[in-house]
């Protein structure tokens, strides 16, 4: 009888610590995951290569202002591509942040193929 109490709460005592290492390394993966980056998804209405911008008109037919720079990737279809291909009328989909002028500083820019 006094093996079974023993046993019973040695079980529980490890349960215990399987359930608080558990939730700890729950937490470290929470910290650990990269912050969300912004996104905006349209076709590109004009182009200003000299303050490396453009604006996007949304599928909301909302109006953004995109800025690149050199840490800027560029891809076409997710395949490695170049600031060549971005251009008036063509699809893309940029990521990045929202500044303080609410521009999105793309850190990639995907072109797509035309619906």
């Amino acid at each position: 009888m006094k093996f079974v109490s023993i046993l019973i709460r040695f079980s529980l005592g490890v349960l215990l610590a399987l359930a608080l290492v558990s939730q700890g390394v729950a937490q470290e993966k929470k910290k650990a995951a990269p912050p969300k980056e912004d996104r905006v998804s349209g076709t590109i209405q004009t182009m200003n290569k000299d303050a490396s911008s453009f604006t996007v008109r949304t599928s909301g037919n909302i109006q953004r202002t995109v800025v690149y720079n050199a840490d800027t990737k560029f891809t076409k279809v997710n395949q490695p591509g170049s600031i060549d291909e971005v251009k008036e009328g063509v699809r893309v989909i940029c990521v990045g942040k929202f500044d303080e002028k609410a521009r999105l500083v793309a850190t990639r820019i995907d072109v797509r193929l035309p619906r």
